[in-house]
């Protein structure tokens, strides 16, 4: 069986990491206290606020610990510092590329613009570009919570903001039927395709959202456990190569599965999916990618081609230039080739 180590080294890609939920704690309280907040906060009192309670009952429990850090994310100088510490975490878990996701309107509750979330987060991403071997590229969320024609805005304001920003999502507690909700929002970015589509899908018991995200033009899906089984969506996303971005010990937490070994690893490799695996949130769910994979080796029967494979899943299915495609995936392709 592969050890941490072994998958610590091994180079990685990570496609769905959300930034306020993979801030580390001790960041976050640099933050705060650069703002003026929290100062009497130890490390375990913080901690415990921003990691999920081991009650959570559902993915509502799950994202309650996202109210408490949002609060300190709504200056462009603590974007930045979020964004290079998630960046600096990813290195030191040995992933090559990243795309961080991130949702703008969450921190302009202190007046500032989409625009400002977005370049903040940029400039954390290049600054640890510029001191890391690792490359990243930014996704913006909208929220669910949120109407169709505030969504499609977000949408329209973000798109041409900074060249680093590759994709969009739509995020936040899941309704049967959210695609078609929000479907006048998505025509910008499939259509132009400067600016590519991923959505949370069959994150919860809503597999039928797996497939209408599909029909919308998702070229990837978040979560998407709730196919598991449903032959006819399965097939779905095989003929499309949907790209499903699993995240297993979140759909653990949330209780969409009872323990790793539920996750259908092998059933998606076996079929052909293009399968990759991820944190979703590191400092929510207490893991990182290198722990995300070594679940799958433990529980799954992971191989380190699996491991390869999964990776280059990634790599290829990211929204990344070619230069950037190529490179990490030469990387991937050639590391410890037996």
């Amino acid at each position: 069986m592969l050890t941490r180590a072994e998958i610590q080294r091994f180079p990685k890609a990570e496609l769905h990491c959300h930034l306020d939920g993979s801030i580390r704690p001790h960041t976050l309280r640099e933050i705060a206290r650069g703002q003026g907040e929290m100062v009497h906060f130890n490390l375990m009192e913080l901690t415990q606020k921003m990691v999920v309670s081991d009650d959570a009952k559902d993915l509502a429990d799950y994202l309650r610990p996202f109210d408490f850090v949002l609060q300190y994310l709504q200056t462009e100088v603590a974007l930045e510092r979020a964004a290079y510490d998630v960046m600096e975490q990813a290195y030191q878990d040995g992933v090559k590329y990243i795309e961080i996701r991130f949702a703008p309107t969450l921190s302009t509750k202190k007046g500032l613009t989409i625009a400002q979330t977005i370049n903040a987060v940029v400039k954390g991403i290049a600054r640890a570009e510029a001191t890391y071997d690792i490359y990243g590229n930014l996704l913006v969320c909208g929220m669910r919570t949120d109407q169709e024609a505030e969504v499609a805005k977000v949408f329209a304001e973000s798109k041409d903001v900074n060249e680093k920003l590759v994709g969009v999502d739509l995020a936040g507690p899941e309704q049967v039927g959210f695609v078609d909700m929000y479907k006048a929002a998505f025509p910008m970015i499939v259509d132009g395709q400067k600016v590519q589509l991923t959505l949370h899908a069959g994150e919860c018991g809503c597999a039928d959202n797996v497939l209408a995200a599909i029909q919308a033009g998702s070229e990837r899906i978040g979560h998407g456990i709730a196919a598991m089984g449903n032959e006819t969506i399965e097939k779905a996303m095989l003929e499309k190569g949907t790209c499903i971005e699993g995240c297993p010990t979140s759909n653990v937490q949330t209780h969409a599965l009872p323990n790793h070994a539920a996750y259908p690893f092998q059933r998606w490799l076996k079929q052909g999916q293009a399968l990759c695996i991820n944190t979703d949130n590191r400092t929510v769910s207490d893991t990182t990618l290198t722990e995300e994979y070594f679940q799958m080796a433990h529980h799954n029967d992971m191989t380190k081609e699996q491991l390869r494979q999964c990776n280059l899943n990634a790599i290829n299915h990211s929204f990344a230039n070619e230069s950037i495609k190529t490179e990490v995936a030469d990387l991937i392709t050639n590391f410890e080739r037996e």
